[in-house]
């Protein structure tokens, strides 16, 4: 008897497609019209491949096929998928509705990540961003598409600070589902761990070889070999505590106590310590409750975007630049290739690009990329963006980017801002910058 467990909703069988302007229609995988290639129409340059940062207008779907059959930018693969979807909360903000049908929404998520899935590098994740409205929903979604032995683990993120005192509970974290195709075991070893503050060392012995922390000198398990008395500055004979053995054998013991390496708190009578210098430490590993002073909150964002865009009315829902920055340091390395689906105000592609990744950002309503996403990257690249992480990665401004527009395989484009429009619109936003290096 089989123990899968699937999640079944209306029309699962069917492709949810973009059409139009913001809807969606049912279509089935065979049907003849998605024989259609997505049109790519470039908006600035002409040459798109594996090193070109990419702003697509349109839908994740349509971009990632469009992108795939009609140039290289995929080649070599995407190392981190970062989506921030609409949580399909039942609310409609300014820049976008959130109140699809849970059928359409579930499809919706599953069609766009099974688009992204061949174009994976080995040690890639994927990461969505979600709150309570459907994030159970949403897990076994990416069970079924990534399989359920590639979760990694569900994080949970202080949005914000303030109370809500009219509620049941007052609400203030979203999750974020991680997941690695490789499993977590194998993707552990290529993921980078957090850098350890080393402004929290002290030097409380006055070791002429600086600020130190301190670690137990204990470990999990019983080894003979570990098993051995201590005598401490105050006289006290220690020996490991119930089920663990010492750090090391006793000769090394020796030879860490003779090098000063050993410390012992409380006045010379504590447990043994191991004395780590600066250049001796381990990054963190990450732990799965991210807090605001961390990270940042919704309302950091907001801020960064008033200070951006003092004159436009501020995007609803934007995620700070810390966040993603964490997010984009544990889960790449400089050069590889980050991809959002759901770009919104731009946050992943600026941080990305401070943090020198190469990254390709899908928005599908024109006018938030008008109004924010792409003037936002265009001051990242002109360095006039001086918020954010900008001083944490010394950003100073540089690279460039395309801007990409696809048009759906299935129906008509019946927005007013067609493609032609749309690029006479981006070239008074690039002239208006310091520099025109966006083309």
């Amino acid at each position: 008897m089989s123990d899968f467990v699937e999640l079944v909703w209306p029309n699962k069988e069917l492709t949810l497609r973009a059409s139009g302007l913001t809807g969606y229609e049912w279509l089935q995988p065979t049907d003849e019209l998605l024989k259609n290639s997505p049109k790519l129409t470039p908006l600035t340059s002409t040459n798109l491949d594996r090193r070109s940062n990419i702003l697509v207008i349109g839908d994740g779907l349509d971009a990632i096929e469009g992108l795939a059959m009609n140039t290289d930018a995929l080649e070599g693969g995407v190392r981190l998928v970062y989506i921030d979807p609409p949580f399909n909360t039942q609310v409609n903000f300014r820049q976008y509705n959130d109140t699809m049908q849970r059928p359409m929404w579930l499809s919706m998520l599953r069609d766009r990540l099974a688009a992204v899935k061949p174009h994976l590098t080995e040690d890639a994740s994927i990461w969505v961003h979600l709150d309570d409205s459907e994030v159970h929903r949403a897990r076994m979604i990416m069970d079924e598409v990534f399989g359920e032995k590639a979760f990694v683990t569900s994080i949970v993120w202080q949005k914000k600070t303030t109370r809500d005192s009219r509620a049941a509970f007052s609400s203030n974290h979203d999750t974020i589902l991680v997941y690695a195709p490789s499993g977590p075991r194998a993707w552990k070893t290529s993921r980078n761990l957090l850098v350890k503050d080393e402004t929290n060392l002290l030097n409380r012995d006055h070791d002429p070889r600086g600020p130190w922390t301190d670690a137990p000198f204990t470990a999990p398990g019983f080894r003979k070999a570990q098993q051995y008395d201590i005598v401490t500055p105050g006289g006290t004979v220690l020996r490991p505590p119930r089920g663990r053995s010492w750090y090391a054998t006793e000769p090394t013991f020796e030879s860490l106590l003779a090098d000063d390496r050993i410390w012992f708190p409380k006045n010379g009578n504590g447990s043994p310590r191991l004395k780590l210098f600066a250049h001796q430490l381990r990054g963190l590993v990450p732990f799965t409750v991210w807090g605001s002073a961390d990270v940042g909150t919704n309302d950091d964002a907001k801020r960064h975007l008033l200070e951006l865009f003092p004159e436009v009315e501020v995007f609803d829902t934007p995620k700070p630049e810390e966040l993603l920055e964490r997010i984009i340091h544990i889960a790449t390395k400089p050069g590889e290739l980050v991809v959002d689906l759901f770009a919104g105000s731009g946050t992943t592609a600026a941080t990305a690009h401070k943090m020198h990744r190469r990254w390709i950002a899908v928005e599908r309503i024109t006018q938030t990329v008008l109004d924010f996403t792409l003037p936002r990257l265009q001051a990242v690249v002109d360095g006039t963006d001086r918020g954010g992480i900008t001083s944490q990665t010394s950003w100073t401004g540089g690279g460039a980017f395309e801007v990409v527009h696809v048009t759906p395989r299935f129906g008509t484009l019946t927005s007013p801002h067609r493609p032609a429009a749309v690029a006479k619109k981006i070239g008074r936003i690039v002239d208006a910058g310091d520099s025109a290096s966006v083309a």
